[in-house]
């Protein structure tokens, strides 16, 4: 009898895979063509998808308290593990008890590793084999990154979901640089996956490629192999376009795993986001409300609209009719026009808060015409009014 042998690697994969499936899971419950619901088992709760993480950065968010996120039906958000080990720092987080308890939160958190920071000069000094160089943005001194040290630090956080170390290539990078890019990802996916040791934690990979058709096909591929819990489509929504991001998507979601989770880093757009559930996406994070309210943008059923116009100087409406959040119910579009033309900073607060509001309901209804099987219906509405 011939005997097979299979690398120790290997094996460490599947048995920490056998592992998890017993604290973790995720279970799709209902499909409308590609897009679908499904229930994400975590270490603090089960996290209904399609879900939208708002981006808490340093463990805050951008003019939002954490009461209006509790408010808006959230129950996940996504904080930097890289800068969070920095300041408020490791050993604070552990004397805490986590990020959880340190920000008196009991639902879900994922934690980025810090590969987007290769996209920031102010950070970025050399990507190595062993790991990356960053410039530390507090103190200005020299720190590696490596996968292992990744896991390490983010393990001591404790978030619900952990990220893989990943190299994002720039937007225009030569072939070249994509290619060497998807296989530094790959072997830093290994080195993650080997070296997590939380059995609290999820663990999900990055899929790279830039917006080469065969490289994202590769990466996919690639990362799908191994035993991952999750994975995510890195590296898109940096500039490349709509039409392109959506044909990487796509692409992407039908190589993934179906029995995984699938989560697009960095899309919060509302027209993206019910374009990309449609292609089976069911994970998104963004600044993107926030960042927009800060200048005036509010989101509506009918298209974003610029508070600062002139146009709305008399305008005694809400911001949309049929929204439900606080400020829809409390203020007019004139008085937001007000704040935000003397810059009263409430401005940036209350536009935010409705941005984020808009996009947890815009979800929640997404999930439910998908298990009504009228999600098409439901997109086609949406894109409709925009134009009314």
């Amino acid at each position: 009898m011939t005997r097979v042998r299979v690398p120790v690697a290997a094996l460490n994969f599947f048995k920490k895979s056998l592992q998890k499936t017993v604290l973790f899971m995720f279970k799709v419950k209902a499909e409308d063509k590609n897009a679908r619901t499904g229930m994400l088992k975590t270490a603090h709760g089960n996290l209904q998808t399609p879900f939208f993480m708002p981006v808490a950065t340093k463990a805050a968010f951008k003019w939002v308290p954490l009461e209006t996120i509790r408010g808006a039906g959230i129950e996940c958000f996504i904080s930097n593990g890289y800068l969070l080990s920095l300041r408020p720092g490791l050993e604070v987080l552990k004397k805490a008890g986590g990020l959880h308890k340190f920000m008196n939160w009991n639902k879900g958190i994922f934690t980025d590793s810090g590969g987007f920071q290769l996209l920031s000069d102010d950070f970025l000094i050399k990507i190595k084999e062993q790991g990356v160089v960053f410039r530390n943005p507090f103190d200005k001194n020299r720190e590696l990154l490596t996968p292992e040290g990744c896991m390490e630090l983010q393990g001591i956080i404790g978030s619900d979901v952990a990220m893989c170390l990943d190299d994002v290539p720039r937007l225009g990078s030569k072939i070249k640089r994509l290619e060497e890019s998807t296989e530094r990802t790959f072997e830093w996916a290994k080195r993650c996956s080997e070296s997590h040791q939380s059995k609290k934690q999820m663990l999900f990979g990055i899929t790279q490629g830039g917006t080469s058709k065969r490289l994202r096909k590769k990466s996919s591929e690639q990362i799908a192999s191994l035993p991952f819990d999750g994975v995510a489509l890195g590296g898109l929504c940096i500039g490349e376009g709509p039409v392109k991001m959506h044909e990487m998507v796509s692409l992407s979601t039908k190589i993934l795993p179906n029995e995984k989770a699938r989560y697009l880093m960095g899309v919060g757009s509302p027209a993206d986001l019910l374009e990309c559930i449609s292609l089976g996406v069911d994970i998104f994070d963004s600044c993107f409300p926030t960042r927009v309210a800060r200048h005036g943008m509010a989101f509506t059923k009918k298209g974003n609209i610029t508070i600062t116009r002139g146009s709305f100087k008399f305008d005694f409406k809400p911001l949309d009719k049929d929204c439900s959040c606080p400020v829809c119910k409390e203020h007019s579009r004139a008085y937001l026009h007000h704040l935000a033309k003397v810059k009263e900073e409430n401005a940036k607060l209350l536009l935010s808060t409705h941005n984020i509001y808009f996009v947890a309901e815009l979800i929640k209804g997404a999930r439910k015409a998908i298990e009504e099987g009228t999600f098409t219906k439901f997109r086609r509405q949406f894109r409709n009014q925009k134009g009314a």
